[in-house]
């Protein structure tokens, strides 16, 4: 029987600071948004100390899960990829544009996708058709088992990037048990649909709805959706925005488990 073994979430990697009697740095939410939840890692309080680890066991497991196994694989054009695919964990997915870019055929920035997921660097999220309520079989979006994964693959971390927070949320989903697949409206997308048993809900998540304007149009996106499942908007937030019956829930306090999701 195969256990598959998480990085640790938000509130793990808290309670691990309060055993070893550490204190929690502050704002510690962009630290895990940057960081992730690899155990050691919090062994390491330097930045430069923490990012040669991660990228210690990142090259390790690429070595021993993927060019071990395929001893004929191109490592320039691999390389290439997989930084491209984690760099962009979140964004639509389009192996078509892809391989134009680096030159390469479909066939191979797929096998490459397939090759991450199998070694548990990404994973790889299907559609759900909310009005026809079935899942497609169309794979949309990938996201990264953990955020530092994405960092080293990365320039630039821009905080206010929505994909880093939806991210966060897509493995926080995973690890509660419910099924995620990535919404769609005639008119749009919904970030996630979660799904236990029979029930559902609906999630949308913003970085910070500084005004009314970008509070419309996070919770406007739910307009299409005829479907009465509780609808969602995460956000950074910490007043409650909640909006024209749809709540909004602060993401700390939803990885914190102060506040959860009903599904009907």
């Amino acid at each position: 029987v195969e256990f598959k073994i998480m990085p640790f979430s938000y509130l793990e990697s808290i309670q691990l600071y309060k055993e070893n009697n550490k204190e929690i740095p502050e704002d510690f939410i962009y630290d895990y948004i940057k960081w992730g939840g690899l155990p050691q890692r919090f062994e390491f309080s330097e930045e430069k100390d923490i990012k040669n680890y991660i990228e210690s066991v990142f090259n390790g497991i690429v070595e021993k899960d993927i060019y071990k196994r395929d001893s004929e694989l191109e490592k320039y054009k691999f390389n290439t990829v997989s930084a491209y695919i984690l760099s962009n964990a979140g964004k639509e997915f389009s192996a078509a544009n892809i391989s134009n870019f680096y030159n390469n055929e479909k066939k191979t920035v797929y096998n490459y996708i397939e090759k991450l997921e199998k070694a548990y660097l990404i994973s790889r999220v299907k559609r759900f058709n909310i009005v026809g309520k079935e899942v497609l079989k169309t794979i949309e979006k990938h996201y990264a088992i953990d955020m530092a994964f994405r960092t080293i693959n990365t320039n630039l971390v821009n905080f206010e990037d929505t994909f880093l927070l939806e991210n966060i949320i897509y493995n926080e989903l995973i690890l509660r048990g419910y099924s995620v697949y990535t919404g769609k409206t005639y008119k749009g997308e919904i970030d996630f649909v979660a799904i236990d048993g029979k029930k559902k809900c609906f999630i949308q998540v913003s970085y910070l709805m500084p005004n009314e304007e970008t509070i419309r149009r996070e919770f406007e996106t739910f307009k299409p959706i005829k479907d009465a499942s509780p609808k969602y908007v995460l956000s950074l937030d910490k007043i409650d925005l909640s909006y024209d019956g749809i709540s909004h829930i602060n993401i700390e306090d939803f990885l914190l488990h102060k506040k959860d999701l009903v599904l009907s």
